[in-house]
C-alpha cells in the first residue's frame, strides 16, 4: 500500500493486539486502495502467523487468498447487487461460521448504491452480528449512507495520494517490468492522475503500450497535455496583453490535436502556482509535492507580471471554462473567449477589473519611486526631475491663459452652469440663484449675492474648494477655457458682512485642515 500511513497504522495494530471490530468504513474518492485494504486486511486477520500485523503470505490461508480459492472472503459489489433480496440471502448466510480462518469477511464495494430497504435490511446484522464476522464497506460518498450505519462502523478516510508516493510508486512498477522512464515522464503522469493510484497505473499503460521507453513527448502525446514551455509562454502572452500571440497559440493547440478542455485545466494548474509563488515570495514550504524547486523559481519570476487581484480573476475565468466547455458546441471558441476577457480587461467596467487596473498604476508609481522619480505632490524637500533633466527643489505650475467671457453670454452661461450643477451637485443651484454672475475679471468669474442675512453663509459654501472645482470644471466644459471661480461680497456697505465672512471663511479652513473636508460620522 502506498500513502494512507494513519489508517494502516492503526489497522495493523488492530490485527497485532487482536482488537478486530465487527464492521469497517473505508471512506475516499476513487483509486486511494480503498477495496486493496480491505483485502489486505482480510487476509491478516485470518493469517495463521501475522507479522506485527502484516499477514505473512506463506501460509495456507495467505496462499487461499492470493489464489481466490479462499471460502471465507466474500466480496460483493453493491453497484449491481443493490436489491433487498441480495441483502436477505447475505443475512442468511451470515450464520454459518468461517471454513478455514478465524473470521469471515464481507466486503460490500459501493455500498452507498445500496436501496433503502436494502440499508434498513442490513442495519440488523450489523448491529448484532455473530463474533465471527466482520464487515467491510467501501464507498466514494459516504454522505449517501445512513446515520444508523454509519454509527455502527469503524471509519478510516483514506485522502488522495501525494504526487511523489504516486511517482515513487510508478519507478517501482516500472522498474518491475523492465522498461524504462525518465523522471520527468512519471512526475506528469503522477500530476495527472490527481491523487488516484489507480488512474495513475492505467496512464502508465497506456505509455507501455506504445513502447518500452517512456519520455515526457509521449506522455504529452497520449494525455493531449502540453509540455511546460508552452504553458509558459502563454502566461506570457497573457500578461503582456499580447492577443495575437494567444490566439495563434490557441490554433497551434489545435492544430496539433490537444483538447481544450485539458489545456483549460492545465492552465488552472498553472495561474494557481503563479497564485502561490505570488502570495507566499520565497517560502515554497508545504508546494515541494505539487511545484519542484526549479519550476518554482520560473513561477515566481513570471508572477511577477500580474497582480495577485488579477491572478485570482484569470483563475476564476479558466476554473468556470472547465465548466462551460462540457456544454460548449465549440470548445475552441469558449477558450478565446477566456482568453479575451483575460487579456482585454481594460474594457471591462466591473469593480474587480477597476482594483486591477488601480493596483497596476500603484505598481507602476512605486516602480518609478524606486528609480529615483517622485510622484507629484510628494512631500516637499524631495527633488523632482523636470522632462529637460534637471531637478529642483519644487515645481511650480505655470498658471494657464484665461480668456475673459463676453458680458453679453453671462446670463446664458448662468442658466447652463445651473443646470449642469443640478445633475452633479443639487445643492449648489438654490445658492447661486441668491445671487448673480456679475463680470470676469483677470479670468476670474465672479459671483455676487443679493442682499440676504445669510450671504456669508453661501460665500463660504460656493468657496469651499470641492464645490469651486466642480463649478470651474463645468465652466470649462461650457466655454472651453479655464475660468476661475469665485464668491465674494460687492460695495462698502457689505465690509461688515466681508469681514465677517472672511473670519468665518478662516475658521472653516482651520477645521477642514484639521480634520479634512470629507464627511465624518460621529458615532457615541
Amino acid at each position: 500500500m502506498v500513502g494512507q500511513s494513519a489508517v494502516l497504522g492503526s489497522l495493523r495494530n488492530q490485527v497485532a493486539t487482536g482488537r478486530v471490530a465487527h464492521a469497517y468504513l473505508f471512506c475516499g474518492s476513487r483509486g486511494t486502495g480503498k477495496t486493496s485494504t480491505a483485502k489486505i486486511l482480510a487476509k491478516a486477520i485470518n493469517c495463521e502467523h501475522p507479522e506485527n500485523g502484516d499477514p505473512c503470505g506463506v501460509c495456507d490461508n495467505c496462499r487461499r487468498m492470493e489464489l481466490d480459492e479462499s471460502l471465507d472472503v466474500i466480496e460483493i459489489d453493491a453497484a449491481s447487487n443493490n436489491g433487498v433480496d441480495e441483502i436477505r440471502d447475505l443475512r442468511d448466510t451470515v450464520k454459518y461460521p468461517p471454513q478455514y480462518g478465524k473470521y469471515k469477511v464481507y466486503i460490500i464495494d459501493e455500498v452507498h448504491m445500496l436501496s433503502t430497504s436494502a440499508f434498513n435490511a442490513l442495519l440488523k446484522t450489523l448491529e448484532e452480528p455473530p463474533a465471527y464476522i466482520v464487515f467491510i464497506l467501501a464507498t466514494t460518498e459516504p454522505q449517501k449512507l445512513p446515520e444508523t450505519i454509519l454509527s455502527r462502523c469503524q471509519r478510516f478516510d483514506f485522502g488522495r495520494l501525494s504526487v511523489s508516493d504516486i511517482q515513487g510508486r510508478l519507478a517501482e512498477a516500472v522498474a518491475g517490468t523492465g522498461a524504462e522512464a525518465t523522471p520527468g515522464a512519471l512526475m506528469r503522469i503522477a500530476r495527472a492522475a490527481e491523487g488516484g493510484m489507480r488512474d495513475a497505473f492505467s496512464m502508465l499503460d497506456m505509455c507501455l503500450g506504445y513502447g518500452r521507453k517512456v519520455d515526457e513527448e509521449l506522455v504529452r502525446e497520449i494525455l493531449g497535455t502540453s509540455d511546460r514551455s508552452f504553458l509558459f509562454r502563454f502566461a506570457e502572452a497573457i500578461g503582456s496583453e499580447n492577443i495575437s500571440g494567444a490566439l495563434g497559440m490557441i490554433s497551434e493547440l489545435i492544430r496539433t490535436g490537444r483538447d481544450p478542455a485539458v489545456f483549460a485545466k492545465e492552465m488552472s494548474a498553472h495561474f494557481r502556482a503563479l497564485l502561490i509563488a505570488k502570495t507566499c515570495g520565497e517560502q515554497q514550504e508545504g508546494f515541494q509535492e505539487d511545484i519542484t524547486e526549479e519550476d518554482y523559481s520560473d513561477y515566481l519570476r513570471q508572477s511577477g507580471q500580474f497582480t495577485v487581484t488579477r491572478l485570482m480573476r484569470i483563475m476564476e475565468l479558466f476554473m468556470s471554462l472547465e465548466t462551460e466547455m462540457r456544454y460548449a458546441s465549440s470548445p475552441r471558441l469558449a477558450l478565446e473567449n477566456a482568453v479575451l476577457k483575460c487579456i482585454v480587461r481594460t474594457q471591462e467596467t466591473d469593480a474587480q477589473s477597476l482594483m486591477d487596473r488601480i493596483e497596476e498604476l500603484e505598481k507602476k508609481l512605486a516602480d518609478l519611486a524606486e528609480n529615483g522619480i517622485e510622484r507629484a505632490g510628494g512631500k516637499g524637500g524631495k527633488k523632482k526631475v523636470s522632462p529637460e533633466g534637471e531637478t529642483s527643489g519644487s515645481v511650480s505650475p505655470t498658471p494657464a491663459a484665461r480668456a475673459p467671457v463676453d458680458p453679453g453670454r453671462l446670463p446664458d452661461l448662468e442658466r447652463e452652469l445651473t443646470a449642469e450643477l443640478r445633475k452633479r451637485a443639487p445643492a449648489l443651484p438654490g445658492i447661486l440663484r441668491f445671487g448673480t454672475l456679475q463680470n470676469v475679471t483677470d479670468g476670474t468669474l465672479i459671483w455676487r449675492p443679493k442682499e440676504s442675512p445669510a450671504a456669508s453663509a453661501y460665500i463660504n459654501s460656493l468657496n469651499l474648494a470641492k464645490n469651486k472645482q466642480t463649478i470651474e470644471g463645468i465652466l470649462k466644459e461650457l466655454t472651453g477655457e479655464a475660468i476661475s471661480f469665485r464668491a465674494e461680497v460687492s460695495g462698502k456697505a457689505d465690509k461688515a458682512d466681508s469681514g465677517a465672512a472672511g473670519q468665518e471663511e478662516a475658521h472653516i479652513r482651520a477645521l477642514i485642515n484639521t480634520f479634512g473636508e470629507q464627511p465624518v460620522d460621529v458615532v457615541e
